[in-house]
């Protein structure tokens, strides 16, 4: 039923503009008669499309902004039933912001820069990372240019920014909890929140489909996808800033920012990689990385050198001690008929076992869990579970991460202090984790330096621990002294 302009709420609110109407909600500006200001009064009704879904998000919505206190979030004043003669619900009163949405702006066609619309993912992260710090944290789930708005535009300022409509809110009590109610607006709304499970991530994908929206004109739900992924122009802006929307609008979560300050951090980079080091991954690695808030683990794939060579070694063995054996023994032509069948079905043996190897190939796994442990293992693409290989340790424990980036020499020193020069020595790269005295090996020798690198940079960013470069070279003998001239 409408609400007739003029209307005065509990002898207060005179209401003077709807401003929106939805089904059982309405958004109305009205006039506070006691503090003589504007301000915002949404009201739920108990009328025929009630749901008791609406009422539960109603008074989240009015739980989140008492709790909530920053300049760019609508604030809370007043909570109150309403049973008038046309209204049977609730009301919630929140302050005024006079301002357009952003959605405004691109209706009127106002166009954004580069810049501009860095500035305003940067404010917007600014938010997200005090709600998303919230205990619990808060989830807006409804992240859109309707939502965004802006203000006071000056020179080459995007001016001020607030994000308001906190209907779809969530917050998640623990980081394993999720939401059941399915909410937001199509185009903005991530795989996973389609699954009605949202984290944090979920509201930086809306942010990025709102950028993307801003850049290119067109709407999220028109662009094309590949896999999930969308698809946009990216030719008017930056390579860096197309990478950095990229990975903002990733389908899968663990392939997303993992909060809205490592996003702001990547943004705010001068080189494109603090935070990002996803462009360090050398071209045709085998290594794979998968990362999430709580989770990392990374896989290297290929054949398990040590359990090839071994086989080898095994062929190698057998065929010596049958030459020895008829050799010694001059078992004649019958031996050598003998030798040549053990031969060729050594060899059938390991031609078999090598191919099985490159059909079914042996990776390596180390997984880190912060509430867990840290563990590296072994399995094959047919066989599960995983074989673990080292005794675990809490996340807790990890103290040290230690990069070698490798060396080589010619001489040293040993332990009785004698030149020793046997040829050039190369050591290879390396990149351990130790938690207290256990260390822990990545890619078990076998890595490139730059693929440890790489590893490094991601493990120090996951691990909030400061990669050490190290160069344990041995002692090198001292220059002989010069003879002044002569």
């Amino acid at each position: 039923m409408a609400i007739q302009m003029g209307t005065i709420l509990i002898n207060r609110y005179q209401i003077c503009q709807e401003l929106s109407h939805k089904a059982g909600r309405r958004t109305l500006l009205a006039q506070d008669l006691h503090a003589q200001k504007l301000v915002i009064v949404k009201i739920l009704q108990f009328d025929q499309g009630f749901q008791w879904d609406d009422l539960k998000l109603f008074e989240r919505e009015v739980k989140t902004l008492q709790n909530l206190n920053h300049p760019a979030i609508p604030k809370y004043l007043d909570y109150f039933e309403l049973e008038t003669e046309n209204i049977h619900g609730f009301a919630l009163v929140q302050t005024y912001i006079d301002a357009p949405s952003l959605e405004a702006a691109i209706q009127n066609g106002r166009k954004f820069s580069e810049t501009e619309v860095i500035e305003l993912a940067e404010g917007l992260l600014d938010i997200l990372i005090y709600i998303h710090g919230q205990i619990p944290p808060v989830i807006h789930r409804d992240i859109k240019p309707s939502n965004i708005l802006l203000t006071n535009r000056s020179g080459n300022s995007i001016g001020d920014i607030y994000l308001v409509d906190f209907g779809s809110v969530q917050t998640v009590a623990s980081k394993d909890s999720g939401t059941i109610t399915i909410v937001g607006s199509y185009g903005y709304i991530p795989l996973e929140q389609f699954g009605g499970k949202t984290t944090m991530a979920s509201d930086l994908y809306s942010l990025g489909m709102t950028l993307i929206y801003l850049i290119t004109g067109v709407h999220p739900a028109e662009l094309t996808q590949v896999n999930g992924q969308v698809k946009f122009d990216s030719s008017e802006i930056s390579r860096k800033f197309s990478r950095w929307l990229e990975k903002m609008t990733h389908p899968h979560l663990d392939r997303r920012f993992d909060s809205a300050k490592s996003a702001l951090t990547a943004l705010k980079s001068e080189d494109g990689s603090n935070g990002d080091y996803l462009n360090l991954r050398p071209a045709g690695s085998k290594v794979e990385l998968y990362r999430d808030r709580d989770r990392l683990k990374i896989v290297t794939l290929g054949i398990d050198v040590s359990t090839e060579s071994s086989c080898v070694s095994v062929v190698g063995i057998f065929s010596t001690i049958i030459v020895i054996f008829i050799v010694v023994f001059n078992l004649g032509v019958t031996g050598y008929i003998f030798t040549v069948f053990v031969g060729i079905f050594l060899l059938i043996f390991g031609t078999i076992h090598i191919l099985n190897k490159v059909k079914y190939p042996r990776h390596t796994i180390m997984c880190i869990a912060r509430t867990a442990s840290i563990r590296i293992g072994t399995f094959h693409e047919r066989s599960q579970p995983i074989q673990w290989q080292t005794q675990w340790s809490h996340f807790k424990d990890i103290n040290l991460l230690a990069y070698n980036p490798g060396y080589k020499f010619d001489r040293y020193l040993d332990e009785q202090r004698q030149v020793i020069q046997r040829g050039t020595v190369i050591v290879p790269p390396s990149l351990s984790i130790y938690a207290g005295n256990i260390e822990y090996k990545v890619g078990n020798n076998q890595l490139s330096q730059a693929e440890l690198l790489w590893l490094g940079k991601e493990l120090s960013d996951f691990l909030d621990l400061e990669m050490q470069t190290i160069y344990p070279t041995p002692r090198v003998p001292p220059e002989p002294p010069s003879c002044g001239g002569c």
